[in-house]
């Protein structure tokens, strides 16, 4: 007996290897999509334990991205390697059975078992650290280049990264076995035989998870329909996602269903004859597949939305960062006792003719600035009655004098009369009421020199008012306890264009003049913010880059072991279509039919999601600066054609193993 086992013993490693070999088509899928996950777990791991990154200026703005896409990059491969290796024990399963009933004992399959995964574990990891050592500079150099930090650095590699890496795969690996151990462990040679031709399980009640799958998605794309740039818009985009998740599962696994028997019920459709075959097997199809199909529907979608949002930061990019400062330098002056407005022009053109820059987009203009609480058309005194910060509104008012002379406009207006321009949406009043002053719009203005209009931004909105004259806006700012004499504001910003060293010493030495002036209030040299932000940006580009080829690949290698299984199911079917009398041409465009249907259901629903999705998109986008709807819609309809393009030639090269299966049919 101890001969035999030692016999055994010696032969499972041999067998192991054996049964990787022989079952290629089946594991080299799963080793590829494994290798790249940890190839990416790998190289995240090496950015974040790089001394160089906490070092480079404005790093940190990127790490702290990476840190979150790290976490998020594991959430999602733990529960992706999970679901592919259950389509890998259930290929296996018919030949483990088969070892049972030829008289290997389950111990000694669980060894068998074990030596595979010891073997896959093995090659997989090599070749990610090998990948990771060989391209972990040039995805560093990638990732310095889109985030604009110095690339003259030094890219070390940290061993605790390849023991982080080994023991993150060695958790997926082992939960991965145990499920393969107790699966086979709990089932017999005849049902393990069995097990593999066996598709998704048919759920109860199907006509009420239809409802409610069909409930749940009109609910998630109302939200997404309706939604608007203000501080609940994040919480709505994941309620939205979550409903349009579930609805898209339901409907998949019971609303097809409902669909397909509700057509079968239609007699005089059902019983025709281009119509029969196609109905019953397609009802056949999506009782086995409907789960898988939902996900490589949600995959899709993710893929697309993924896409489109990282392309148009990157083409957006340098919109988005000046969109949050409105000059790149600025100075602001504050009081009574304010310096000769025409004296710091004059020294700023002089500095500017002495270091070689050019002075672009001047502004210049003398304010008063109030907080009140917006109420519809009506202004109010915080803490009247409400005391919401969501209320809260930033008004700057001027006299018609200073817009004339800003704009170089020569605007008339009566002294019940004001010019309104909202940064954000329309005010879309006729008239305007400070407390119970109450003032006629006499027009709403589309555009201002003092800022740029967003009309879908609700979380940060100014409006700016102008009045007929002084004693006008000092009637108002008394309203709001302000002295438009004591409180008024000068602000002077505009584009510096020329070398940046030159502008380095221009600003030291502006910022050293204006300082010393009666009434100085601040100096803002955007420069470094706007660099912070470009690096911020950057990162965020890196990590679209990296989760849309994840995601792209969990699309892919979901679609083969689809076809893998759809091919094992149409190599028995065939021969049943072919004993009912159906010619073979018949059978193959049947199934191919079908099939093709089955895929496509996924690309149809990933489409409708997407377009959908897309306005909420734009709101999320709208909360780094992008506005941009046209620009978005391109991308998101070229994305779409893009991913419909790639997505048939996947199915293509992937139907590849499909038909490799039934070409034995006979």
């Amino acid at each position: 007996m101890k001969t035999g086992t030692r016999k055994y013993t010696s032969l499972l490693p041999r067998m192991a290897i054996t049964n990787i070999r022989k079952n290629a088509s089946t594991y080299l899928p799963y080793m590829f999509v494994s290798t790249f996950a940890m190839f990416t777990f790998f190289v995240f791991d090496l950015l974040l334990k790089n001394d160089v990154m906490r070092n480079l200026p404005k790093g940190a703005y990127t790490l702290v991205l990476i840190s979150i896409g790290f976490v998020l990059l594991q959430i999602i491969m733990v529960p992706f390697l999970y679901y592919t290796n259950s389509f890998l024990i259930k290929q296996r399963k018919r030949e483990l059975g088969l070892y049972s009933i030829l008289g290997l004992e389950k111990k000694h399959i669980g060894i068998m078992m074990f030596w595979e995964s010891l073997a896959l574990y093995g090659i997989i990891l090599a070749a990610a650290i090998l990948l990771g050592l060989v391209f972990s500079r040039l995805v560093f150099l990638l990732l310095l280049n889109l985030a604009k930090l110095p690339v003259n650095v030094e890219f070390t590699i940290s061993p605790r990264a390849i023991s982080d890496t080994a023991l993150f795969y060695a958790f997926i690996t082992g939960l991965n076995l145990l499920v393969n151990l107790i699966q086979v462990g709990k089932s017999n040679p005849l049902e393990l035989m069995s097990d593999s031709r066996k598709g998704e399980k048919e759920p109860r009640f199907i006509l009420p998870w239809s409802i409610l799958g069909l409930l749940a998605a009109a609910c998630g794309y109302y939200l997404a329909l309706k939604a608007q740039l203000e501080s609940k818009v994040f919480m709505d985009f994941f309620l939205a996602v979550f409903l349009v998740v579930i609805g898209t599962y339901l409907l998949f696994t019971s609303g097809s269903i409902a669909a397909l028997r509700f057509l079968k019920r239609q007699k005089k459709f059902y019983y025709r004859s281009e119509n029969f075959v196609t109905v019953s097997g397609m009802l056949y199809r999506m009782k086995k597949s409907a789960a898988s199909l939902s996900n490589i529907c949600i995959f899709s979608t993710m893929v697309i939305i993924t896409a489109v949002c990282t392309v148009v930061v990157y083409l957006d990019m340098d919109n988005i960062v000046s969109s949050n400062f409105r000059r790149e330098f600025e100075i602001s002056f504050f009081g009574s006792d304010i310096m000769d407005e025409d004296a710091l022009t004059q020294k700023t053109a002089g500095l500017a003719e002495q270091h070689q820059i050019q002075i672009q987009d001047e502004l210049a203009y003398t304010y008063v600035k109030i907080r009140p609480i917006k109420e519809g058309n009506v202004f109010r005194l915080r803490g009247e009655g409400n005391n919401s910060h969501d209320n809260t509104s930033s008004i700057q008012l001027m006299t018609l004098a200073t817009y004339n002379q800003m704009e170089g406009t020569e605007a008339r207006l009566a002294p019940d009369e004001v010019l309104l321009y909202s940064t954000g949406p329309d005010f879309s009043f006729d008239t305007v009421r400070f407390l119970d002053a109450e003032y006629r719009i006499k027009e709403e203005l589309s555009a201002c020199k003092v800022d740029k209009k967003t009309p879908n931004n609700l979380l940060s909105i100014d409006y700016f008012i102008v009045f007929a004259d002084e004693e006008q806006m000092s009637r108002v700012s008394a309203l709001f306890l302000m002295d438009s004499t004591q409180s008024a504001s000068y602000f002077y910003g505009f584009q510096p264009v020329g070398a940046e060293g030159d502008k380095d010493v221009f600003s030291r030495e502006l910022e050293q003049y204006a300082s010393g002036q009666p009434g100085f209030a601040q100096y803002r040299d955007y420069r470094e913010q706007m660099s912070d932000e470009e690096s911020m940006y950057g990162g965020l580009l890196f990590i679209g880059i990296f989760f849309g080829a994840i995601f792209l690949i969990c699309l892919l290698i979901i679609m083969y072991y689809k076809q893998l299984t759809e091919g094992f199911e149409d190599q028995k079917n065939f021969e049943v279509m072919q004993k009912v009398g159906m010619s073979d041409g018949e059978i193959r465009r049947t199934i191919r039919k079908q099939i093709s249907m089955v895929f496509g259901l996924p690309l149809i629903g990933a489409i409708c999601h997407t377009a959908v999705g897309m306005r909420m998109v734009y709101m999320l986008l709208g909360s780094i600066g992008f506005f941009e709807m046209s620009l978005l819609i391109a991308c998101t309809a070229g994305g779409c054609l893009v991913f419909a393009a790639l997505y048939s030639v996947s199915y293509k090269r992937t139907s590849m193993a499909y038909y490799r299966i039934v070409r034995h049919m006979n």
